[in-house]
């Protein structure tokens, strides 16, 4: 698996589960953080208001994000202790 499609995959399926913990790190969402980088990379996405094909512009233009977005990619897709099997 490439490093593209692992990130493409955890980016997909952990966005969402760690929007919350973000918001209770205090870190900012990939949403709050992308917003300048969604507005300049992807527009016609935008402006369908199409998330899947907002997050395809996003992996595709990743390297052209702002580091602000990257970071927060990176975060949402990154395995949380807390996420472990058995943790509560």
């Amino acid at each position: 698996m490439t490093r593209l499609t692992a990130f493409a995959l955890a980016l997909s399926l952990s966005t969402l589960a760690m929007a919350g913990a973000a918001v209770a790190q205090g870190a900012p969402t990939p949403r709050e953080a992308c917003r300048s980088s969604v507005m300049t990379l992807c527009p016609a996405e935008m402006k369908a208001m199409d998330r899947s094909a907002i997050k395809a512009c996003l992996i595709k233009n990743f390297d052209k994000a702002t580091p602000e977005c990257q970071t927060a990619l990176k975060a949402a897709a990154a395995p949380k202790a807390s996420a472990a099997p058995g943790a509560h």
